[in-house]
């Protein structure tokens, strides 16, 4: 951090980093852009051209990183975002091909999805965070249960069956929105249950991976769950 001021609380807390600062001189409107980007360079989540469903997409930097992956508007391509908070549409990175919508996404039903994506999507990623409670255990239990949403959403989560029903409609108990192949990307905080969980998701994918970010901060206890090429 030398040659650089940085504002830091009484815990040590860096509130202006060399992420933060490097996002705002680029356009992106978080920090967290940097993280999907890192992820999207390593393992090629998102094809050129493809469906890509952002959940907890406030503010809107994965939407920015999303439809930057996706290639030049010609090749086509959607980024449905969802969150429960008001989101505006970046002016940076994003195109006519980003949708945002403010829903909780456990309340979205298959006429939903089959307006707005009715082939499915190739990605779905999932940045959703809850308030934290500052304690490690109730904060690890609490990102456990959205990233299990983030899952069920994706693939049908605990409903589905190693096979999901190609006659179910996408969205539907089971089934869930990902295609076959498609990856999928979750937050978490690390605690009791999140290798458990990832043991789970081996049914879903040929891979499952963790990643954690340059941009993380180091007092984070935040990495992502990867489950890759869905069954």
């Amino acid at each position: 951090m030398s040659g650089m001021r940085a504002r830091i609380t009484r815990t040590g807390r860096v509130l202006e980093d060399t992420f933060f600062k490097q996002a705002k001189a680029k356009g992106y409107v978080a920090r967290s852009a940097f993280k999907l980007q890192e992820i999207q360079q390593k393992h090629k989540l998102i094809p050129p051209g493809g469906q890509v469903l952002d959940l907890g997409c406030h503010p809107g930097a994965w939407l920015q990183v999303a439809c930057e992956s996706l290639g030049p508007a010609k090749k086509g391509g959607r980024v449905i975002g969802v969150d429960i908070q008001e989101t505006k549409k970046p002016d940076k990175f994003c195109d006519d091909r980003v949708a945002i919508f403010q829903a909780d996404a456990r309340d979205l039903g298959p006429e939903f999805w089959a307006e707005h994506c009715p082939g499915g999507f190739d990605v779905v990623l999932s940045d959703m965070c809850h308030f934290t409670l500052g304690n490690s255990v109730a904060d690890a239990y609490k990102s456990l249960e959205l990233a299990r949403t983030a899952w069920g959403i994706a693939t049908g989560g605990e409903l589905a069956t190693e096979q999901a029903d190609p006659n179910l409609p996408w969205g539907a108990p089971g089934r869930g929105v990902l295609k076959p192949g498609g990856n999928l990307v979750m937050k978490l905080l690390q605690g009791t249950g999140t290798q458990e969980f990832a043991a789970e998701l081996r049914r879903d994918f040929a891979k499952v991976a963790w990643h954690r970010p340059k941009a993380t901060r180091s007092e984070s206890k935040e990495v992502f769950l990867l489950g890759l090429k869905r069954k």
